[in-house]
């Protein structure tokens, strides 16, 4: 059986400096973007999957379009991730 929780005292708390906390906001939607684009990419790949292995393979004429564009989203999103790197180290 698993040891409840208990919560810290407040006196125990350790409080992030303001700048901390704006930092790990934009960390946070940098890592929600991240795996936004990447989730858009597994699913247009897994698409296009499902139509290559149909009996008569089609391919939309944009699909490669749409997945050259969710690959810069993700790159976009994983660069911003550079910044946030003092946060872990």
């Amino acid at each position: 059986m698993r040891p409840s929780r208990r919560a810290i005292p407040a006196k125990h708390r350790t409080v992030l400096p303001e700048r901390s906390c704006l930092t790990l906001g934009k960390t946070v939607a940098a890592l929600r973007r991240s795996r936004e684009a990447l989730v858009e990419i597994e699913g247009q790949l897994d698409d296009l999957l499902v139509r290559l292995h149909s009996p008569e393979p089609r391919i939309d004429s944009a699909t490669p379009q749409r997945l050259a564009r969710a690959k810069a989203e993700a790159v976009a999103a994983m660069a911003s991730l550079g910044a946030a790197g003092s946060l872990f180290g």
